[in-house]
């Protein structure tokens, strides 16, 4: 062990006299002096990134790459901070989130990359070889390895690194796993596993005013129910996390604790990022002078970034959240509460998993602030009480691996033999064998998969069988390295194939795809929704159509320029899903560019502007203002409205002109015109 490493890595963070590290941190970071994998499965908040922070520098001393693997975008962004500040000028390090077509080669331009496990999976699809180079795989929150989303996506990215490069070190962070066993002889890694936390955590639960302990012996009476406890914690110099099972439910409450808060905790008006959306913001500003705001996936995300950091410096009191926030960033309070066990899914309510309990309640006890955290769970009913005590004799579920679906097994088949990988069936029986899922289920039922979707795959013209061996076709080479689903390339070109294309029609099949999770369709929508398949003249054949069409609806009125605030009342979203939806569909759109180019070429062009409208929400028009640094969709428009229609008006426009338009200062204004100079510069010397 390298007390040089160690001092760097807790720089500043503690007294050098009083530091040392905890068991499980000393056991993980002697096995990874061995070169071994180690899987660490502690509770949360208990020092698992020194581990890997370890392990990363200890790499690159020795000249060796790592990557390290994030499950969400915003996780993704605070380690590639942390393990910028810490690694120093010495080494580089760079952070991948998106371009799912880009290659590998982002490896070779840094030390270490910081990315999210779709970007890792996308290079394996473009070039498997990329695991090579590498000396060392961090793999954050691997739990999620039983997320139906995430998780094939992470067994696969496991798998094939160790098929490529056996000799990869891997060390796998985790909350409390309960079949870690199973899972540590899978990975081939030792395990470090213990119930150690920095900040002890005092559990509660709350039925009917009453206070128990995890032994259901009575602590106590509520006068007030949760309003007691958040008053008590804010009064003792607390933070205080709620959660809920809706975004109205969190709104709602959220609004309820402000104006129980009025009279005690009047702070300073937070000021919000400027955004067209009125939904949420006034909301927010009415709350958070009185400490308290809410988190939900609604909210834009310049929003959330900006609740997550004032809650961090404690000009927020009380936070209300959706479970979401559970599994993201570094986001502790001294008290948690979960307020709701249930959530509504495919019609139903149903209680949530013990694993989310144990996410959540983990929030609590803020190291190097708290002594103790507490957390407490809300039992209004005797059906809760029966959950609580499942989960309080039998802790969190087994994770099982999701990777065993057609859909699943199609998209990672494909990539198999798109990427060389796997040229024969009996390759690629070989390769399922490796698995997981093949581990945990037997090797029959993922066999007969795994046939099935060559089967599906040579049908469609993705593969190929010549002399004995699976070739992928152009569509499958093309459909691997756009990293779509082989069932979206298949609703492109059916789309192509149309005598003429309009952005309606493209809208409609591209939200009709897999790779695009639709908004949820109600009666209420259906009249906008029939109109549209009328124009379309085409018929839904399901509710999923219904669906799609309810979702490009909202997108087309994103790109002719609506008002965040007008989309949001008339779909019954908030920002944060229209910046999801849009994104989704700007993918989706440039891959069927791609296509088009390939398969109807004179399509391509209007194609690829419908992708940029998508990304940038405008009209056509307003293309060119929109790369103007600083000038977006709002601005860009208003300065059309104005005359500026061209760089060659904005190039010969003083600055005056332009700075008496509402939203332009003077030095704005000058950015603009020497930007656009420039542009007509360039075009005069091409």
């Amino acid at each position: 062990m390298e007390l040089s490493l160690i001092e760097r890595l807790t720089e500043g963070a503690v007294e050098k006299s009083s530091f040392s590290l905890y068991p499980h941190q000393k056991e993980s970071i002697e096995l990874i002096e061995q070169d071994k994998s180690v899987l660490v499965s502690v509770p949360t908040a208990s020092g698992k990134s020194l581990i890997a922070y370890y392990a990363i520098l200890r790499i690159l001393k020795k000249g060796g790459k790592a990557i390290y693997i994030a499950p969400l975008k915003a996780l993704v962004k605070e380690k590639f901070d942390e393990i910028r500040n810490i690694v120093g000028p010495e080494f580089t390090v760079g952070i991948s989130m998106g371009d799912y077509d880009s290659g590998s080669d982002i490896i070779k331009r840094f030390d270490v990359l910081v990315c999210t496990s779709e970007k890792a999976d996308s290079m394996m699809h473009h070039s498997p070889d990329y695991f090579s180079e590498l000396a060392l795989m961090v793999i954050d929150e691997v739990h999620n390895i039983g997320d139906q989303t995430r998780g094939p996506t992470i067994e696969m990215i496991i798998t094939v690194a160790k098929r490529i490069n056996p000799e990869i070190q891997m060390v796998l962070l985790s909350a409390t796993l309960k079949n870690y066993k199973q899972i540590g002889k899978w990975l081939n890694a030792e395990t470090v596993v213990s119930d150690f936390r920095p900040v002890p955590l005092k559990k509660f639960i709350i039925n009917r005013k009453k206070v128990m302990d995890v032994n259901l012996e009575e602590r106590g009476r509520l006068k007030n129910d949760i309003t007691d406890i958040v008053e008590k914690t804010l009064d003792e110099g607390g933070q205080v996390l709620i959660f809920l099972n809706t975004r109205k439910r969190a709104e709602g409450f959220a609004r309820d604790m402000a104006n129980v808060l009025k009279a005690k905790y009047l702070r300073n008006e937070l000021k919000f990022p400027s955004d067209d959306s009125s939904r949420f913001v006034e909301l927010l500003k009415e709350t958070s002078p009185y400490g308290v705001a809410f988190h939900h996936a609604g909210l834009p995300y310049s929003y959330r970034e900006f609740i997550e950091e004032n809650f961090k410096a404690g000009n927020l009191k009380v936070l209300t959240a959706t479970p979401t926030l559970a599994a993201g960033i570094n986001l502790p309070a001294r008290v948690v509460i979960i307020r709701d066990l249930t959530r509504f899914s495919d019609g139903y309510t149903t209680y949530i998993s013990n694993m989310e309990i144990e996410q959540m309640l983990g929030r609590a006890g803020r190291p190097r602030y708290d002594k103790y955290g507490e957390a407490y769970i809300y039992c209004p009913t005797d059906n809760a009480m029966e959950k609580v005590r499942d989960f309080l004799e039998n802790g969190s579920e087994e994770i099982k691996s999701s990777l065993g679906t057609e859909r699943v097994m199609g998209f990672n088949t494909l990539a198999l033999i798109s990427t060389s990988l796997c040229m024969t069936e009996e390759d690629i029986q070989n390769f399922y064998r490796e698995t997981l899922y093949s581990a945990q289920n037997g090797w029959e039922r993922l066999s007969a998969m795994a046939e099935h979707s060559i089967k599906i795959l040579k049908e469609n013209g993705f593969v190929e069988k010549k002399n004995g061996m699976l070739i992928p076709t152009e569509l499958g080479r093309l459909t691997t390295s756009l990293y779509i689903d082989p069932r979206t390339a298949i609703e492109i070109l059916e789309m192509l194939e149309s005598e003429t294309i309009n952005e309606d029609k493209i809208l409609y099949h591209v939200c009709r795809t897999p790779d695009i999770m639709p908004l949820f369709y109600n009666q209420k929508d259906e009249e906008i929704v029939r109109s549209f398949f009328y124009e379309l003249e085409e018929e839904p054949e399901s509710e999923g159509d219904l669906a799609a069409a309810k979702t490009a609806l909202m997108l087309k009125q994103w790109i002719e320029e609506k008002p965040l605030y007008e989309i949001e009342e008339m779909f019954a979203v908030g920002s944060g899903d229209i910046e999801a939806k849009k994104s989704s569909a700007e993918w989706i759109t440039y891959s069927a560019s791609r296509l088009a180019r390939h398969y109807r070429r004179e399509y391509a062009p209007f194609i690829d502007m419908l992708s940029l409208r998508i990304s940038e929400g405008i009209k056509k028009e307003i293309i060119p203002l929109v790369s103007i640094p600083g000038v977006g969709r709002v601005r860009a428009r208003l300065l059309y409205n104005h005359g500026f229609r061209s760089f060659q008006e904005l190039a010969g426009a003083k600055a005056s002109d332009i700075s008496a338009i509402k939203g332009f200062s003077n030095v704005m204004a000058e950015r603009i015109i020497s930007y656009a100079a420039n542009q007509v510069n360039k075009s005069g010397s091409d």
